[in-house]
């Protein structure tokens, strides 16, 4: 037993001041962008809107994701063709997203593992997510699912297989 005979520091979960003291932090201080009148800046139109940066998987590592230029669809220079291990972190990502209980975008009819759920939805390419690929000279690419071709006829490999 401890030289303390107060339980409730011991069963509660603040175990540090209380921190309501705190000044409120303006809109510089969180460095938020303001214009010359002191008010916040309305958002870029070239950012991503949060709801959709959500969305965004990255084809490399976020390091590299720093400080990069998005290019326009027109001018892609990547080919249209959803790579295997775009596959494995889209499927492994939207298996997540399910078993969290996000919602499903295709009828289930029966299937109650999440990633047979994702790999239905990629088939039906309705699944909400983009990938950003990086670019060595700086760029990025984004590209839906449905514009992306996927190989669906590509042989399974044997050491993965129960039979």
């Amino acid at each position: 037993m401890s030289d303390r005979d107060d339980e409730d520091d011991r069963l509660s979960l603040n175990f540090g001041e209380d921190q309501d003291d705190e000044p409120e932090l303006s809109d510089i201080d969180r460095g938020e962008d303001v214009n010359d009148d002191g008010e916040a800046n309305e958002q870029d139109p070239e950012l991503i809107p949060d709801e959709v940066a959500a969305n965004v998987i990255l084809s490399g590592s976020a390091q590299a994701a720093k400080g990069t230029v998005p290019r326009k669809p027109a001018d892609r220079v990547t080919a249209p063709v959803l790579t295997k291990y775009e596959r494995a972190r889209i499927l492994g990502t939207r298996a997540l997203q399910i078993s969290m209980n996000a919602p499903v975008l295709v009828m289930i009819e029966g299937e109650t593992d999440p990633l047979t759920i994702a790999q239905k939805e990629l088939r039906e390419r309705v699944i909400p997510l983009i990938i950003r690929r990086i670019l060595p000279d700086n760029t990025y690419e984004d590209w839906a699912i449905s514009e992306l071709d996927v190989d669906f006829d590509r042989p399974v490999d044997e050491r993965y297989t129960n039979l």
